[in-house]
């Protein structure tokens, strides 16, 4: 009995390292943004890429408005897609614009240009297996890079990480949440490309 229960600890220590390197540490940072919410830069973009806001806080969360529509399965009307940010306290509600929500210390690659054509190295082989594979480093974070642009098309600014961990929350509409080495970056209603740096090799 003590031999199997020291297996599954050293089995689940195996898995922690492995897999939860940027895994786990993006469920702690959201639990911890949950809890008592995280230091963000809120950056809002018109659909030309033109910086038409920014807030800072040390306190910041961020939530769905819901109305009826959104918890009631027999409800008919329009899910609310409004969403509902804390800053210090302090409520902002915002709907339509590109919002990029940047932990503090995460800062966009300046001067980054953009290569108009960009290809792989020689690996790969059997398609379903490159699939499993890149799903295995996903979850335990890749180095990737994600290129952000407005909803026309119009580039923003690009991040980079050597451990990417990129999930679509369920609660939150038109948003994609990243833990990029161990800090967060939230992406609402933009286009964005994400893309293993290699790629750009």
């Amino acid at each position: 009995m003590k031999r199997k229960f020291a297996l599954l600890i050293l089995v689940a220590a195996v898995i922690a390292s492995a897999a939860g390197c940027a895994g786990i540490r993006d469920a702690m940072a959201k639990i911890k943004g949950d809890l008592i919410g995280q230091r963000f830069v809120i950056s809002v973009y018109d659909d030309y890429a033109d910086k038409t806001l920014e807030i800072t806080g040390s306190k910041i969360t961020v939530g769905l408005l819901e109305n009826s529509a959104n918890f009631s399965v027999e409800n008919t009307g329009f899910e609310s897609e409004v969403i509902e940010i804390t800053v210090n306290g302090d409520q902002m509600f915002q709907v339509g614009n590109t919002v990029i929500f940047a932990e503090e210390g995460l800062d966009m690659v300046k001067d980054y240009a953009v290569p108009a054509e960009v290809g792989g190295g020689q690996g790969g082989g059997f398609v379903p297996f490159d699939r499993f594979v890149n799903d295995i480093k996903n979850q335990i974070g890749k180095d990737k890079t994600i290129i952000i642009s407005s909803q026309m098309g119009i580039p923003i600014g690009v991040y980079q990480g050597k451990e990417v961990f990129v999930t679509v929350p369920d609660d939150l509409p038109k948003m994609t949440r990243l833990n990029i080495d161990g800090k967060s970056l939230y992406i609402h209603r933009a286009n964005y490309i994400i893309m293993d740096s290699d790629l750009l090799n």
